[in-house]
Order: structure tokens, then sequence, then C-alpha cells
């Protein structure tokens, strides 16, 4: 795997200062067992490689970078796979398909001094194994390090996000990736990313903020639809629709 100090991350297609939608594996540490969570998270590369993220502070992701520190930036093709990872809970019915440990592969990883404390007692002569997700052509490793509350405002409201600058640890390209996202799929992908800020507005209680969500939801659906029958897209506005049924303030 390559590291941050021989490696130019536009070779794997990034451009610098613009926004990119990946999905981003963190980790938590439970009965000494390493438990990932992944979620989608928009990111812009930096200079000198460094990468910021803008989490919601309520989120899992922030959770557990403010306590292990450690993420993977994983490039999928399958837009489906932005939906189960991102949407999950109770608030998707049983019969829907979730994400499961099935969906990671692993990759060794040398503790750092400054991290034994947090991983003692799961390594093996400080080595880890991180899990990535299995369908990823391109994952980047990195570090959280610095951290600051920032304001957000778009068209559907404020929000206060937490701004984390990531330092790349290595990267690694497993195959080359031919897709582009038709405007379907382009809206499923958002469709995904709202309803994550559904949930964040439910959990606010900010009923003026999630109704505005909601309907934005339901016009990108009906955009969807009008497009034509884009399985994946269709796929994932099914899963959407079913996590939105059951989100109520």
């Amino acid at each position: 795997m390559s590291s941050n100090f021989q490696v130019d991350l536009t070779s794997i297609g990034l451009k610098i200062n613009y926004l990119y939608e990946v999905l981003a594996t963190t980790y938590s540490i439970k009965n000494n067992k390493i438990v990932p969570n992944t979620a989608a998270m928009g990111i812009r590369l930096l200079k000198n490689n460094t990468i910021k993220i803008w989490p919601f502070p309520n989120t899992t992701t922030y959770k557990n970078l403010d306590g292990t520190k450690l993420i993977v930036l994983n490039f999928v093709d399958d837009i489906f796979l932005y939906a189960i990872t991102s949407l999950k809970g109770n608030y998707i019915s049983n019969s829907i398909e979730t994400s499961s440990e099935q969906n990671y592969n692993y990759f060794p990883f040398d503790v750092k001094n400054e991290q034994k404390a947090i991983f003692k007692g799961i390594t093996q002569d400080n080595l880890i194994h991180l899990p990535y997700l299995s369908q990823a052509w391109a994952i980047i490793s990195c570090v959280a390090s610095n951290k600051n509350q920032t304001v957000k405002k778009d068209n559907l409201g404020q929000v206060e996000l937490a701004e984390i600058s990531l330092s790349v640890i290595f990267y690694e390209k497993f195959k080359e990736s031919f897709k582009l996202y038709n405007r379907a799929e382009n809206l499923a992908l958002e469709t995904i990313v709202l309803a994550t800020k559904l949930y964040v507005a439910k959990e606010k209680k900010d009923k003026t903020l999630f109704n505005k969500i909601k309907l934005k939801i339901e016009d990108n659906i009906n955009d969807i639809l009008r497009f034509g029958k884009n399985p994946s897209a269709l796929k994932v506005i099914e899963y959407v629709k079913d996590y939105v049924s059951k989100l109520r303030i």
C-alpha cells in the first residue's frame, strides 16, 4: 500500500478543492473487537494530501473519530451500497437487505505509539486488521487531526457540523473505475444524503427543517421515476422510502 509521502491522490481521479461523495468507514472498540460503521460522507482534497470532512456531531461517524481517530474512505461504484450503509437501524424493515460484516475485507495496520492505548488488548505485535468495503475500487486510510465546529447554510436551512482535517496515511487502488453516474443515479445519491439529514432534523426536533427535507426527498423520488426505469436508482429509492416512512417528529 502506498504511503502519504509517495502518492499523488489525483492519480485516483481526485482534484484539489472538488467535493466528492464517498463511503467512510470508522471504528469503535467493543469487547476487544473492532466494530466498523460505514456512512456516506462528503470529502474535499486540499493541498499536501489533507482531506476535509464535515460529519454531524451526533453521528456514529463523529463519535468513532473522536475515539479511535482512524477512518477509511471507500470509493465504490454501486449506489445501493450508499443506501444500506448510510440508512440503517430501527428505521429499516427486517425484510429489506441491510449492511453486514460480509461487506468488509481487512487490511493490516501498524499501530503507532499514540494509538496503543486505544487498541490495547486487540493488537498482535502492534498490528491490527481494519475493515474496508469489499466492493471498493480504491481506499484512502487517514487519521483525524484538527477538529472545529462550524455552521453551514443551504436552501434547506442552517446546520451545525464538525469540520475535521484528515491526514492521509496510505491509499490503495484495487482496480480501474469507469463508472459515470447518470442523472437518475446522481439524484438517488443526493436523496440518500437528504435522508441522513432528515434523521438529524428528527433528532433535533426541528419540524420546519424536517418537513423541508422530506418534501425535497419526495420531489427527487418523483424525478427519478420520471427519468425512466433505472434499476439501481429504483432500488435505492425503495430503500429510502422505507426508511423515511418510519421517521416522524
